[in-house]
């Protein structure tokens, strides 16, 4: 079966004065998963919003397939969308069992088909053990797969996740995460994936959106938009990264032209003991499966990722190089 995309096409949104998204198009394909990532205060949950049906459209409009779901004056409820929704507080009903509130929306089928369904939601999400409990019997973790479960199970022809996983434990939210977008991989429809965590973006996400202050900055595949940032901006939002302006760029690491900044990455600063451009290093810190270096160059501080084998000690000098993949020049405008 052919699934729709659900798209924006030229939206807005204004609360009296102050417009949150501001002509946004943005297509999502079915079978991926789009990560829509910004900083608080960006647009991100009022665009997915637009999306549920739960705001109306100021401009613009929201099409699934050859449907339009919001127009100027025009907004499809909510229910009638069937586009699953999924939030951080999980929103399970307290006084069901976890089978009980995958079967929710699944009335329709009748009660043995609808058990059978529940179940098989369960399974797959590795709950079955568990469907006979209530909410409060469960973790953060199961909760959020019984939800997850929920908003698949009547096969809806979206869904929508505002930041489903933030709420998590960190050692437990890599696996649950895992599981569930797995579980919406396998569903083969749009997913939008609302998101302020980078690496949580770029590791689940095969497509990326990034906003700032309503904006669309840049959208596209994630290695793509890591690799190929459009602005400053744009690199910034997807991880640390050094600025420095051309007059700060010390002569011999890389030709920056005047009037332009130079953005790197921390894991874009390379140790070469050859290299003539040399640093001071203040501080050597283990990070996971990396050492961070806290560098002084020429009174600039840098910040760099190295692989921890061989990862030099705090007052050491070393020399440094620049990866050119992920070093870029843009104008100084774009600060």
């Amino acid at each position: 079966m052919i699934k729709d995309t659900l798209s924006a096409r030229g939206v807005s949104r204004r609360y009296d004065d102050t417009t949150v998204v501001e002509d946004v198009s943005l297509k999502l394909k079915p079978g991926l998963i789009t990560a829509l990532l910004g900083g608080s205060g960006a647009g991100k949950s009022t665009l997915l919003r637009l999306f549920a049906g739960l705001e109306p459209v100021d401009a613009g409009e929201i099409w699934l397939g050859e449907r339009a779901l919001s127009k100027p004056g025009m907004t499809i409820a909510p229910d009638k969308r069937h586009i699953g929704l999924i939030f951080q507080d999980f929103a399970l009903f307290p006084h069901l069992t976890a089978e009980q509130n995958v079967m929710f929306g699944l009335k329709a089928l009748g009660k043995e088909a609808a058990t059978a369904e529940a179940r098989s939601w369960l399974e797959r999400l590795d709950l079955t053990a568990r469907a006979g409990a209530y909410p409060h019997e469960l973790s953060g973790g199961e909760q959020q797969r019984v939800a997850i479960a929920r908003a698949l199970a009547p096969k809806p022809a979206a869904i929508l996740m505002d930041e489903p996983f933030s709420g998590l434990d960190p050692a437990l939210r890599s696996y649950v995460r895992d599981a569930a977008l797995e579980a919406v991989r396998a569903a083969g429809i749009p997913a939008l994936l609302v998101t302020h965590d980078p690496l949580e973006a770029l590791e689940s996400a095969d497509h990326v959106a990034i906003l700032k202050s309503g904006h669309l900055l840049q959208e596209g595949p994630a290695e793509e938009m890591y690799l190929q940032p459009r602005s400053a901006d744009v690199a910034a939002a997807l991880g640390p990264v050094n600025v420095m302006m051309a007059d700060e760029v010390p002569a011999g690491l890389i030709d920056v032209p005047a009037g332009s900044q130079l953005v790197v990455r921390p894991e874009g600063i390379l140790v070469e003991d050859s290299s003539p451009s040399r640093a001071q290093v203040v501080a050597s810190q283990l990070s996971g499966g990396m050492t961070r270096l806290v560098l002084d160059m020429a009174g600039r501080r840098l910040i760099a990722l190295v692989p921890r084998a061989g990862a030099p000690g705090a007052g050491h000098e070393i020399g440094i190089r620049l990866d050119p993949a992920l070093s870029f020049i843009f104008p100084s405008a774009q600060v």
